[in-house]
């Protein structure tokens, strides 16, 4: 009778053993697997595309260049430090006669140059065209003193110019700055209408326009 109970009791063990040992193999809906994160969502997510990097705007600051070698042929802005100074010649002689044209001006000026003249640039900046800093308006919406292409800088039109003392304005058909070139210029004071159409340059000096 011993024996039986003895037996009965092992078996007992072992049964209550195996029944606690079965769900082992089980893993837990919550549980994250290894490796993984647990954050469904931050995985669902591309990472952000880098922005390219903006293209580096080439400049030419104050000195002398050769056009064709040093920097190339085409159409620049030239923006003013303060008073600023141009010169184009032919050659690198200094001599007067090589003068093909020359400038005091404020603020900013135009010129194209071609290949092998040479480019003097003093109290500026030089920009390709397309390169160069927007055209802004004063808080009263007039464009100060300086050089002016129509159509890309300001609309065609008829504009009033107002000069400061003595002022100076000039309509020209391009800005190689040769006098052949010029439609129209004058010196002025007070008020003065200006007329430009598309493609012309406007130069003011000591002037402004109401543009808006």
């Amino acid at each position: 009778m011993f024996k039986k109970i003895l037996i009965g009791i092992v078996l007992l063990v072992v049964i209550v053993s195996i029944a606690s040992s079965g769900g082992d193999d089980k893993v837990s809906p919550t549980s994250a697997p290894v490796g993984t994160t647990s954050n469904p969502q931050s995985e669902a997510t591309p990472d952000k595309p880098q922005e390219p990097a903006k293209p580096t705007v080439k400049t030419y600051k104050a000195g002398m260049y050769k056009i064709g070698q040093d920097m190339p042929a085409g159409e620049y802005v030239l923006m003013a430090n303060s008073m600023a100074y141009y010169q184009a010649t032919k050659d690198s002689t200094g001599q007067l006669e090589s003068i093909i044209s020359n400038d005091n001006f404020s603020n900013r000026s135009i010129i194209t140059v071609v290949d092998g003249q040479y480019l003097t640039l003093r109290n500026c900046t030089a920009y390709a065209f397309n390169d160069a800093p927007k055209v802004k308006l004063s808080a009263d919406g007039f464009l100060p003193e300086g050089m002016y292409k129509v159509s890309i800088d300001l609309p065609a039109g008829e504009y009033k110019a107002t000069a400061d003392s003595m002022g100076y304005a000039e309509v020209s058909s391009n800005s190689s700055h040769d006098m052949g070139n010029i439609v129209s210029n004058d010196n002025f004071q007070g008020e003065k209408y200006i007329t430009v159409k598309d493609g012309q340059y406007l130069k003011l000096t000591r002037a402004k326009i109401k543009v808006k």
